[in-house]
C-alpha cells in the first residue's frame, strides 16, 4: 500500500518530481514549461499556491512525442520507483502524461481506486490550431465532448462536480462508456488534439492575435523588450503583448 502524505509533504514530494523530471528534459533536450496554477504560484508566491497539492507542466508536441518515445525504448535514465506514463502504453487513460512516484500514493475521491493511485506530474502536450475558425469551433467542440466521456468512463458511480442530478444522468451513461473502454476514447481524444502541428500559427496570425509576455517588475528580461519583440515577430509572426505581473502582497505593480 503506497505511503499516503500530508499536504506540506505532498508538496515537497512534487517539487522533488519537478526537479527530477528538469534534470530529465535537459538531459535529453526537452522542452517544458510550468502551466496553470503551478506557473502562477511560481510567480505570485515563490512557490507553490498554498493550497495547491500538484505541479503541472506543458510540452511542445513534438517534445512529448519524443519523451514517449524515450520511454517506449528503454532510453529514459529514470530514478527508482519513478516512471512515465500514458495511454500510449496503456498505463494512464488520459490524453496526456504523468510522471509518478510509484512509492507514494494519492487518494481521489471522484475517480475509480484503478486510475493511477500514485502523486505524479500531468504533462500536457501543446498543439496547434486549425487556420479558420469553423475548423477551430469542431475541433474544440469535439475535445470537449470526449474530455467529458473520458472522465465519466473513469469515475466511480454516484459522483459528479455538479451534484447529485448530474451524478444520477452519468450513472445511465456510464456503462456504455465502461464499455468502449477509457483508453480508446483517450486514444480518439489525443489523435483529435494533435491533428493540426504544433508549428502551426496560422489562426492566430490571421485573427491579430497577440501573445502573452508576462514580466515581474524586477524581471531581468525587462531591458531586452525589443529583442522579445524581434523573437516574436521571427518565429511566431506576431507581436507580444507584455504585462507587468502585480505584486498581490504590496496591492502594487
Amino acid at each position: 500500500m503506497p505511503q499516503l502524505l500530508t499536504l506540506a509533504e505532498m508538496q515537497q514530494a512534487y517539487l522533488e518530481l519537478l526537479e527530477e523530471f528538469d534534470a530529465l528534459c535537459r538531459t535529453h533536450g526537452l522542452r517544458y514549461d510550468l502551466a496553470g496554477g503551478s506557473l502562477l504560484g511560481a510567480v505570485r508566491h515563490g512557490g507553490f499556491i498554498p493550497w495547491d497539492d500538484d505541479i503541472d507542466v506543458c510540452m511542445p508536441r513534438p517534445d512529448y512525442e519524443r519523451l514517449l518515445e524515450l520511454k517506449a525504448q528503454g532510453k529514459l535514465a529514470l530514478p527508482e520507483k519513478r516512471d512515465v506514463i500514458s495511454n500510449r502504453d496503456r498505463t494512464l487513460a488520459r490524453h496526456f502524461g504523468r510522471y509518478i512516484r510509484r512509492d507514494l500514493g494519492r487518494v481521489s475521491e471522484m475517480a475509480e481506486d484503478h486510475d493511477c493511485p500514485f502523486i505524479g506530474m500531468d504533462i500536457f502536450p501543446v498543439d496547434g490550431l486549425p487556420k479558420n475558425d469553423r475548423a477551430f469551433r469542431w475541433q474544440c467542440f469535439q475535445i470537449r465532448q470526449l474530455r467529458r466521456f473520458l472522465l465519466t468512463s473513469v469515475e466511480k458511480k454516484g459522483t459528479s462536480r455538479r451534484g447529485a442530478a448530474a451524478a444520477l444522468v452519468k450513472d445511465l451513461y456510464r456503462p456504455l462508456l465502461k464499455l468502449i473502454g477509457p483508453y480508446r476514447i483517450a486514444a480518439r481524444l489525443d489523435r483529435v488534439c494533435s491533428r493540426v502541428p504544433f508549428e502551426n500559427v496560422e489562426y492566430v496570425k490571421k485573427n491579430n492575435i497577440s501573445y502573452s509576455v508576462e514580466l515581474c517588475a524586477s524581471d531581468d528580461f525587462i531591458p531586452f523588450l525589443d529583442e522579445i519583440k524581434k523573437i516574436c515577430m521571427e518565429r511566431l509572426g506576431a507581436l507580444p503583448q507584455v504585462v507587468e505581473l502585480r505584486n498581490q502582497e504590496k496591492r502594487t505593480f
